[in-house]
């Protein structure tokens, strides 16, 4: 499934409408014990961010397949009166922080308002993702990403925060 969501078609179809690109919406969340929502932001994803978005995804040095390093299926879900298959694993962190980084991301905790000590590549204690694929056509409905952000000079829990990307297209009829 991963493999077929991850195709240069069905990755270019992913927030994508009948004018073309379509931007997206980005809920950036916080969370707590037991990943309550502590607090969550919504940011709105320019088309030429999702496209970019979809093409280090598919990328093949370090897009999302290179970096997994589990995979389990979650079951179906509705998303926006589609039926998807609810993908979910981890990522390997060292390789997701050297991506993002390169990517000019280095400093995602200040999105959900934590700062940082060091670079990612120090903090990224864990990365985990999941993924909503269109069960008929194969097209990415919603991807989450949860990072793990740790100082290693304190005793305190890492903070995790859940990045939720959903295209304009799914986000508008989910409302």
């Amino acid at each position: 499934m991963l493999d077929r969501a991850l195709t240069r078609e069905n990755l270019s179809s992913f927030a994508d409408g009948p004018g073309g690109p379509r931007g997206g919406v980005v809920s950036v969340a916080a969370l707590g014990f037991g990943d309550a929502v502590l607090d969550q932001r919504r940011l709105q994803a320019s088309p030429s961010d999702v496209t970019a978005i979809r093409e280090a995804l598919g990328s093949s040095d370090s897009g999302l397949r290179s970096l997994v390093e589990g995979l389990s299926l979650e079951g179906d879900e509705q998303i926006g009166g589609v039926t998807v298959n609810h993908l979910s694993g981890e990522l390997a962190a060292d390789q997701l922080a050297g991506a993002l980084t390169d990517a000019g991301a280095g400093d995602v905790g200040s999105l959900a308002g934590v700062r940082q000590q060091g670079g990612l590549d120090e903090t990224l204690a864990d990365a985990d993702f999941d993924l909503f694929v269109g069960e008929a056509d194969g097209v990415i409905r919603r991807l989450d990403l949860t990072l793990a952000l740790d100082d290693p000079g304190n005793a305190l829990p890492a903070t995790r925060i859940r990045f939720s990307l959903t295209p304009d297209l799914v986000h508008s009829a989910t409302e």
